[in-house]
């Protein structure tokens, strides 16, 4: 998938990397999460997913409230996330998520990068 590829290439560069992971350290942290887990993160997009997924499997055992906080400190609303669950029904719903909040997060750090804020 063309998309996929355009993110691996884009996690790949270092710069944007790190800005990603401070940013989604950033957004755990405004959710009133722990957010150290990001500063370890692989900039391999499959293992990068298999590793937010387990946060977000622990983090919705634990408190449905903090993942509802994060979800909207990273700006991505039940619309997107529906939608993007019914194109992959086999997937979990982490899992899913997973994806949604790479993707969110790695478009948000391009278009600081693009128009400079």
């Amino acid at each position: 998938m063309k998309e996929e590829s355009d993110i691996k290439t884009f996690l790949l560069k270092e710069q944007l990397f790190d800005l990603f992971k401070s940013q989604l350290k950033k957004d755990f942290e405004g959710a009133g999460l722990n957010g150290d887990f990001a500063d370890a993160l692989p900039a391999d997009f499959t293992l990068l997913c298999k590793e937010l997924e387990q946060q977000l499997v622990s983090l919705s055992k634990k408190s449905s409230s903090a993942l509802s906080s994060l979800l909207y400190r990273i700006d991505i609303n039940e619309r997107q996330l529906n939608s993007y669950q019914l194109k992959q029904r086999q997937e979990s719903f982490e899992k899913v998520l997973a994806e949604v909040i790479v993707k969110r997060i790695l478009q948000k750090v391009i278009l600081r990068k693009k128009f400079g804020s």
